[in-house]
């Protein structure tokens, strides 16, 4: 669903609800998500000339590290994803129930940008909803994941120059 902003206006993911600064730091990531900026694997892989760099997940090593495998499916990332999953699909199901019937939602763009299912004219309950609601579980998932992988990035990179020390 393509839905049009005022121009000069602020694109719901880039906004917060709250005047918490913890939650205000959580959007650029979300922002990087979003447009296709976070650097994984597969973009690094993609980046270099020598293709000395493997698209293969650091932390799992099972499989190419695409949006996707890093918001779904990376093991090692499970711990940070299962809470908040199960929270976003219960409430998505809920608020997408009340606004769209007439297409499939994939689960990957409802994380990274839930306002493309919902229409601010016509169901402003709904906007509401996914705003107060669903938006903050998606972006509170999508930041726990990024410091998760990071956190894990840095003890492979630890890990390595120990070893190339001895």
């Amino acid at each position: 669903m393509d839905h049009k902003y005022n121009i000069g206006s602020v694109h719901p993911l880039a906004i917060s609800v709250s005047a918490n600064l913890k939650d205000i730091r959580k959007i650029p990531v979300r922002l990087k998500i979003s447009t296709g900026n976070y650097i994984l694997q597969t973009h690094k892989a993609s980046f270099s000339k020598n293709h000395y760099i493997s698209p293969t997940c650091k932390l799992c090593s099972k499989a190419d590290e695409t949006v996707e495998h890093f918001i779904l499916l990376c093991e090692k990332l499970e711990e940070a994803r299962i809470p908040l999953l199960s929270k976003i699909l219960d409430n998505g199901s809920l608020i997408l129930a009340k606004v769209t019937t007439s297409f499939p939602i994939d689960l990957i763009q409802l994380i990274i940008n839930p306002f493309c299912y919902v229409d601010i004219n016509a169901n402003r309950t709904g906007f509401e909803e996914t705003s107060n609601i669903l938006e903050p579980l998606c972006r509170q998932l999508l930041y726990n994941l990024h410091k998760k992988r990071y956190a894990l990035l840095a003890n492979i990179d630890k890990q390595g120059s120990r070893k190339s020390n001895f």
